[in-house]
């Protein structure tokens, strides 16, 4: 009986995890990257503070350790963010600053977090 209760315990809190791998639109939050000091992007730690069993988009975006968080815009529909490379990470580092990615460019392109890679 308690390894049932156990077993649907751990799906029911598998399932929120599952329905925010892939949103379909942008979070009306910004997307929150973690730098290193050379513009390396590494994943943040979340947290949602909801009380409710549905999915919600966490809430709370932490950078551990000696990474500084930075806000940057979704990527719109259809658009892709530059192609990650050394040239990036420099421009990136130096564009974020301020604390924040919005309105700088890339080669053109906008330094948006795709959707599909889940920037927090």
């Amino acid at each position: 009986m308690r390894a049932r209760l156990l077993a649907a315990v751990l799906a029911l809190s598998a399932v929120p995890a599952l329905a925010l791998a892939q949103p379909q639109k942008p979070p009306s939050t910004p997307a929150t990257l973690c730098l290193d000091p050379n513009g390396s992007t590494f994943p943040p730690i979340c947290h949602t503070q909801s009380a409710s069993r549905f999915a919600s988009p966490p809430d709370i975006c932490l950078c551990d350790g000696p990474y500084r968080r930075v806000d940057a815009p979704w990527c719109a529909k259809g658009e892709t963010p530059p192609a990650d490379t050394a040239a990036l990470d420099q421009a990136r580092a130096k564009a974020s600053q301020d604390g924040s990615l919005f309105g700088d460019l890339y080669q053109g392109k906008p330094m948006c977090v795709s959707l599909k890679s889940g920037g927090g």
